[in-house]
């Protein structure tokens, strides 16, 4: 063999081994980043978080690091809710994979990021900007579509509402087969049902039925269609609801001093009394009970485990305490702890809100228990509910009115005792349903008001006293997400289930 043969045998063997050496390299990371993937589908974060951050380190520049990347920020804004941590994810994702197929998705979730922080125009303005950007940077992108809908979220979630529908209509339009068409389908739905158009609300979430009949989205559209039926088309010729027949926990039980009743994601009904909180999947078995002697209130966080309130402290189930406390009213003294906190609720970047019952505030704090501030004074209040917009309902013992605000604390509005075709006698709790509807049981009543968009009275729910199902000794209210009532009556000693 001459020279230049030997020498050009020679570079096709060192090129061949490289190539061999780069699909190896890339096997490892790859198969890291699937491990990940695995661990998160199965919700063993730790794990997966793990997996990820391994080929971030070490495989940097394979084809896979970016997609890494893209899934901690995922974690950190969906699970997390950690909204700093997810905007330096994001950022340096940017920075340092700006071409790659990771990049539009990083747009969209910095958007995201944007809005979760305010809801401000200018909140907004930057998050609406983000969006944009995605088809202008990279047209055709499958994150294209991602971005329309975000864009309509971003403007449905601060009203406004002819804004959003237009977001939502071109992506239905241009993006007909993608999962985002059925989401922007969806997404009109709300908007339309909280602009209070729930008759063009009814053919929006139908055709997602048809567009994916096997999807989550098509299981939410079920839920709303079945909202606005009972609400809208059932109601008024007939009752809204209807006692189903079926009650929810053992008489025998002794469930006592009852402090709430709730509906969590997993649609799990949870019932707290004064031996703990009882779990009951969604077709009424018990499957768990939270020990916890007389707690004060309870609530599923981020990761659907049992936080209650108790001893100036929020317990989560199994795990750990968190101490809640306010400043000292004194200079130089140290915090005081919330004693008795009838009502906490989280919201959707992860807040506490706590009411303080004592100094008859309500006070925000983050997902670790630091006192963040006051989020509204001068409110004697047992009982309080969020809805998907993050707005807050609670209900003033002195003056039987609901007051509402948004999640900044800043009032929208107040349901007045008294009202065009209602009188609260004895509101005892409320509910939010998935459209923002607000649900107010009156004990002294024996009635549920429902009220839609506007605060209006839609409809009026009621049992006679000597019919099955009749709830005159009414405590708790909890609605799950097809608008289901599960109310716990004390002489019933049980939950009841209306549909």
């Amino acid at each position: 063999m001459s020279a230049p043969t030997s020498l050009i045998a020679g570079i096709a063997l060192l090129f061949a081994s490289a190539i061999g050496f780069a699909q190896s390299n890339e096997d490892l990371p790859r198969r890291q980043f699937e491990s990940g993937l695995t661990f998160l589908r199965g919700q063993r974060y730790a794990e997966a978080l793990k997996d990820f951050q391994a080929v971030i380190d070490s495989f940097p520049r394979s084809q896979v690091a970016d997609n890494a990347m893209l899934q901690v920020a995922l974690y950190q804004i969906d699970v997390a809710k950690d909204l700093a941590a997810a905007q330096s994810s994001i950022e340096q994702l940017l920075k340092t994979y700006p071409e790659t197929d990771s990049a539009p998705m990083g747009y969209v979730v910095g958007g995201r990021i944007s809005m979760a922080k305010g809801r401000s125009p200018s909140d907004v303005d930057a998050a609406v900007a983000s969006f944009e950007r995605v088809e202008r940077l990279f047209p055709g992108n499958d994150a294209v579509p991602a971005a329309g809908y975000y864009a309509g979220e971003a403007l449905r979630l601060v009203r406004r509402y002819d804004e959003a529908l237009a977001r939502y209509r071109r992506v239905a339009a241009s993006y007909p087969s993608s999962p985002w068409a059925a989401r922007a389908n969806l997404g009109a739905g709300y908007c339309l049902a909280q602009a209070d158009r729930a008759a063009a609300a009814l053919p929006e979430v139908q055709r997602v039925r048809q567009m994916m009949p096997a999807s989550a989205e098509a299981t939410a559209a079920l839920d709303i269609n079945s909202i606005l039926y009972r609400l809208y088309i059932r109601a008024p010729k007939a009752p809204a609801f209807a006692f189903s027949g079926r009650f929810i926990g053992d008489e025998r039980s002794n469930f006592n001093d009852v402090v709430g009743v709730k509906v969590d994601p997993l649609n799990r009904i949870l019932l707290g009394f004064n031996k703990g909180i009882a779990v009951f999947d969604s077709k009424g078995t018990l499957t768990s009970t939270a020990t916890a002697q007389d707690p004060q209130a309870f609530f599923t966080d981020e990761q659907n485990r049992v936080v209650f309130a108790r001893e100036g402290a929020l317990h989560i189930d199994r795990v750990g305490a968190t101490s809640i406390t306010v400043p000292s009213n004194e200079p130089n003294k140290p915090p005081r702890p919330v004693e008795e906190m009838p009502a906490v609720v989280m919201t959707s970047t992860g807040q506490r809100l706590v009411v303080n019952k004592k100094d008859k505030t309500v006070v925000r704090y983050d997902a670790a228990g630091k006192y963040i501030g006051p989020f509204m004074t001068a409110i004697n209040t047992e009982r309080m509910a969020i809805n998907v917009l993050d707005d807050v309902a609670l209900i003033d013992k002195e003056s039987k009115a609901v007051t509402i605000l948004d999640r900044d604390g800043k009032p929208l509005s107040k349901i007045l005792a008294k009202g065009p075709g209602y009188q609260f006698d004895e509101p005892v709790d409320i509910a939010f349903d998935r459209l923002g509807f607000l649900y107010v049981l009156d004990r002294g009543h024996g009635s549920v008001f429902v009220f839609g968009p506007k605060n209006r009275l839609i409809t009026t729910f009621t049992i006679d006293e000597k019919s099955p199902g009749a709830f005159m000794k009414a405590r708790a209210l909890g609605v799950d997400d097809a608008g289901r009532l599960y109310i716990f009556d004390e002489k019933a000693k049980r939950i009841g289930v209306y549909q």
